[in-house]
């Protein structure tokens, strides 16, 4: 009989998937979340996976790197055109961009003010354009100093003269009062209130705030994700904001119960990518509202939240600002719409894969290999 099966080809290969999978360690490691289970593959996940994310996103980001220097070379660009401009300070906001904050302003002479800011660094030797669309921000203006992109965001300054340590904070209680009120229930003002891009880019320095006091081991998760999105996804579904992704998965750590540095254990960074990948495509197959609550210094109630329904209510997705409760993230706009199935579909296969594969059908034949690969 073992005669007769040697001769079968199919025998061969079986022999050999099974000397391979004995040989390659990776193969045999399968995610295990039980308390006494085998941790090899967490273990992977957090030693050779996430620490790809940090290198690729922190590049040039030193105090020397090319990163800071642009920073610093468009800091003293604007301060030199005060007849333009009256700068007030400036906030280095987001994972990538960079926004200004200047004098008060609303939409339109915000725009006007933009065009001639362009206008005169390109009087001096800059190639600045005035976009819709820059390389991370809306309504910008982007230029490139010393080969990194950078987009020039302008937006209202309410704290003008104030003496508060901390002027972000003073700026958000002037622009939040206008949406929530003096009570914590959101009543008539609420209702009555839409989406402001000119107040979403004026709370850059609250939205800086909240994720800056996450633990480092949850940003690292956002920061996988946005890596998947980046390197996996976005060539064939475009538009996704990569706030979007980035307060998404900070609002399934909310939600598993991580948030907290202090509950934080050696699986957390898994549980929370499967609970970012769960929330994903709940927002979009559930209709699940998504909220990461900041809390009373920076954030709002869920009550407040509802009451701006009326803003968002008929959005195919709605993943909320954490500072602004009128302003969805997933909001479509014109020309760039997203393909949100397939986004859920993608992020149902990839926990898929994470729950029941092996690690090396993960790194290797899973939606996140073509980031792994471009991280290494």
């Amino acid at each position: 009989m073992a005669k007769e099966l040697s001769k079968d080809p199919s025998f061969f290969k079986t022999l050999a998937e099974i000397v391979d999978h004995l040989n390659n360690p990776l193969k045999r490691m399968h995610l295990d979340l039980a308390p006494s289970g085998d941790k090899a593959w967490v273990r992977h996940f957090n030693g050779q996976l996430r620490p790809l994310t940090a290198q690729a996103l922190s590049a040039g980001a030193g105090e020397h790197g090319p990163s800071k220097k642009a920073i610093g070379a468009v800091h003293a660009l604007l301060t030199r055109c005060p007849h333009i401009i009256n700068v007030d300070r400036f906030h280095n906001g987001g994972s990538f961009g960079r926004r200004t904050m200047t004098g008060q302003a609303g939409e339109a002479l915000q725009v006007e003010m933009m065009r001639e800011l362009a206008k005169w660094l390109r009087a001096t030797g800059w190639a600045a354009l005035e976009v819709e669309y820059g390389t991370h921000y809306k309504n910008c203006i982007n230029m490139t100093v010393d080969g990194v992109d950078v987009d020039i965001k302008l937006a209202a300054n309410l704290a003008s003269g104030s003496q508060a340590n901390d002027r972000g904070k003073v700026q958000r209680n002037a622009l939040m009062k206008q949406v929530l009120g003096g009570g914590g229930g959101g009543g008539v003002a609420a209702r009555q209130q839409q989406a402001e891009p000119v107040r979403e880019a004026a709370l850059s320095e609250a939205l800086t705030a909240v994720v800056k006091g996450t633990s480092d081991r949850i940003k690292s998760v956002a920061r996988l994700v946005k890596c998947w999105y980046k390197y996996s996804l976005k060539e064939q579904i475009p538009h996704v904001p990569s706030v979007l992704l980035e307060v998404l998965t900070l609002a399934a750590a909310q939600r598993a119960g991580l948030w907290d540095p202090a509950k934080i254990n050696r699986t957390a960074e898994v549980v929370v990518f499967l609970a970012a990948l769960d929330l994903l495509d709940a927002a979009v197959s559930r209709h699940e509202m998504v909220v990461l609550e900041a809390g009373p210094v920076w954030g709002y109630t869920r009550k407040q939240a509802l009451a701006c329904r009326h803003v968002w209510e008929a959005d195919a997705v709605v993943v909320l600002h954490p500072i602004d409760p009128t302003c969805n993230l997933a909001r479509a706009q014109p020309g760039r719409e997203v393909d949100w199935p397939e986004v859920a579909r993608r992020a149902r296969e990839l926990r898929r894969v994470v729950t029941k594969g092996s690690m090396w059908e993960l790194l290797n034949s899973s939606s996140l290999q073509p980031a792994i690969q471009a991280l290494r």
